[in-house]
């Protein structure tokens, strides 16, 4: 499919041949070669475009810039699907062709709320919209960090929250390499001279994917936290369950040193013969585990 807007008004046209957005996605072999005659597009940044899965990057060729710009589907989910933007512009005819292997939802929408404006300005509107995606992704990551940090804190019994916190340290480390090469790629694009006056626009983009990469690595040292947290908290909690067995082994020794003592098969014993020798027995058991229960409760043992 090959559609086109004059950049002057945003007016729906043909493929023409100056001052206009050409927005091509999944086109057809007859298709490729119309625009190989109505445009001087390289055939190596061609092939780059119709390459499933091109990793973020920029070139500088004789007759137009290009740049392929790989940003992110659905950041709100935990798995974000990559899309691809390959963007080639003309700086002598004023041509900005999008070129797309997929439909890309937030150039759909920049589609239909164009109404006109410069070549570089529709470009940089593009691009930041793809940056916005990496934005939105580290936003709903905080969330869920937080909601995994409570997790952690509860000391959940099922081994969820390690394999969370690997499950997310992996899809971070992945976006981050997706963060590093699409910067590297508007570091590149910013400093042309071929921008003139506009290349702050690009310049502004480029600090907020740094941003975005401060996130990011932020993110990542506070998924290590949680994992600390996790494994503080279950320990803390084998513990307490130590603290209370050693508290029942305590007050149970000297029971059992006495009843030992007491349950011995020698007659020459006087508390055998003693009326009052199994109060006597019974009573000092209930003393040696009073004392020790409050000896222990006063020192905050349970």
């Amino acid at each position: 499919m090959i559609r086109a807007k004059q950049l002057t008004d945003g007016m729906t046209s043909g493929p023409l041949q100056a001052r206009v957005w050409v927005d091509v996605e999944t086109p057809t072999p007859e298709e490729v070669a119309l625009l190989k005659s109505q445009y001087p597009i390289n055939p190596l940044a061609l092939e780059d475009a119709q390459e499933i899965g091109h990793w973020s990057r920029f070139e500088q060729y004789p007759n137009h810039l290009f740049l392929i710009f790989r940003t992110l589907e659905t950041p709100h989910t935990h798995r974000s699907r990559t899309e691809r933007v390959s963007y080639f512009y003309f700086p002598q005819s004023q041509v900005l062709l999008t070129y797309r292997n997929e439909p890309v939802e937030y150039v759909e929408k920049a589609w239909e709320g164009f109404r006109g404006g410069s070549c570089i300005w529709l470009w940089q509107q593009l691009v930041d919209r793809g940056v916005e995606t990496f934005f939105e992704y580290v936003e709903t990551l905080t969330d869920r960090l937080e909601d995994l940090e409570e997790l952690a804190l509860d000391g959940d019994d099922t081994n969820q929250v390690p394999r969370q916190v690997f499950a997310q340290r992996r899809e971070v480390l992945r976006i981050r390499r997706l963060v590093s090469q699409a910067r590297e790629a508007l570091l590149h694009l910013e400093r042309l001279p071929e921008l003139g006056s506009d290349a702050y626009m690009f310049r502004d983009l480029t600090d907020r994917m740094g941003r975005v990469y401060e996130g990011l690595d932020a993110a990542r040292d506070e998924l290590s936290n949680v994992l600390e947290v996790y494994l503080s908290a279950q320990s803390n909690r084998l513990n307490k369950v130590v603290q209370a067995l050693t508290v029942i082994s305590v007050l149970f020794l000297p029971m059992t040193l006495w009843a030992g003592i007491y349950g011995t098969n020698f007659d020459s014993f006087s508390e055998y013969r003693w009326p009052y020798g199994r109060l006597f027995f019974w009573g000092g058991l209930v003393v040696i585990a009073g004392l020790l229960a409050w000896w222990m409760k006063r020192r905050g043992w349970w």
